[in-house]
């Protein structure tokens, strides 16, 4: 729940416009007293019907939606805000479903799998941030439908390299209604990689030009932590992987981030401090700064990244 906590600090200290709705079954002592501490957040226990775990986002939009709101806003709880999240909002249309920019650029067409004639083609994008408006209730109405498919269920019950990409995780199934004929004219938009959210997946997913830029412009209002989680267990993949898993992990945008607001909070969990000494030296000379810590990982990487394309 730690992560949860500092990604709900993050968004209330950089935006004082925003109210924040946990839902959290069995909400551990931790987040009760952090919430007592912050009168914009509300906590609920009450368990979401059939969903769990990043299911939940149609359910909990329409319930906010349901409670008379205009709008509702997702964020997944491995983001940490550093700036006005209303403020990046405001730059895109009221009517606008919004989502983010994937950390790599491309298309698939998934609307087939589902028996959903297509209607457009629509570039892969992130669900960790969804806002919706009162006019999509009938799109999330559908992609809760979907959720509960039971050859969804049975694809959730595999280890994720297993799974077909269309049954892999939920935003897939957003994708393929936005894809499809039924919503084929709902307008939708992107928060811009670089410039409104860092994608940290590997070391180069926030982009090594764009850290140069940040120096200049400030940090992107959202940090994303991408992929493999901080927090997990790097055991059992060699010594050279480990090592390599870890450092990357020391100079994460995300982790240097989130160190920031756990230090305001006075909280020190493990999966934030250093795992290697060059990690540490790393932080120490950038002053923990979340872009240029990891630069010199990120230049590399996505040097690596590009040699692959061409071969």
């Amino acid at each position: 729940m730690t992560s949860l906590i500092l990604m709900g600090e993050s968004l209330c200290r950089s935006d004082p416009r925003v109210s924040l709705h946990l839902t959290v079954p069995n909400a551990p002592a931790s987040v009760r007293a952090w919430v007592e501490r912050r009168p914009q957040v509300a906590l609920t226990t009450t368990r979401p019907d059939g969903v769990s775990g990043w299911n939940v986002k149609p359910s909990l939009l329409l319930q906010e939606l349901s409670a008379g709101r205009h709008e509702a806003l997702w964020l997944d709880t491995d983001i940490i805000v550093t700036r006005p999240v209303s403020s990046l909002l405001d730059e895109f249309p009221a009517d606008a479903l919004i989502v983010a920019d994937e950390w790599r650029k491309g298309q698939r067409s998934v609307s087939r799998f589902w028996g959903l004639p297509s209607a457009r083609a629509l570039p892969v994008f992130n669900d960790c941030i969804v806002r919706a408006t009162q006019a999509h209730r009938p799109l999330l109405e559908r992609w809760l439908q979907m959720l509960h498919d039971p050859r969804y269920h049975e694809a959730q019950a595999l280890p994720f390299d297993q799974r077909q990409i269309h049954l892999s995780h939920d935003g897939w199934l957003l994708i393929a209604l936005l894809e499809s004929e039924e919503f084929g004219q709902l307008r939708f938009e992107c928060i811009r990689l670089g410039r409104h959210i860092a994608q940290c997946a590997g070391s180069s997913g926030y982009r090594p030009h764009h850290r140069l830029l940040d120096l200049f412009r400030g940090l992107p209002p959202l940090i994303h932590g991408l992929g493999r989680k901080p927090w997990e267990t790097t055991d059992g993949r060699g010594r050279m992987r480990t090592y390599l898993l870890d450092l990357a992990t020391d100079v994460s945008p995300y982790v240097l981030a989130a160190h920031s607001v756990a230090r305001d909070l006075e909280m020190a969990p493990k999966w934030l401090e250093s795992r290697t000494s060059l990690g540490a030296a790393f932080r120490l000379l950038t002053a923990e700064h979340p872009g240029m810590a990891g630069l010199p990982l990120a230049i590399l990487h996505a040097f690596h990244m590009r040699s692959w394309e061409f071969l």
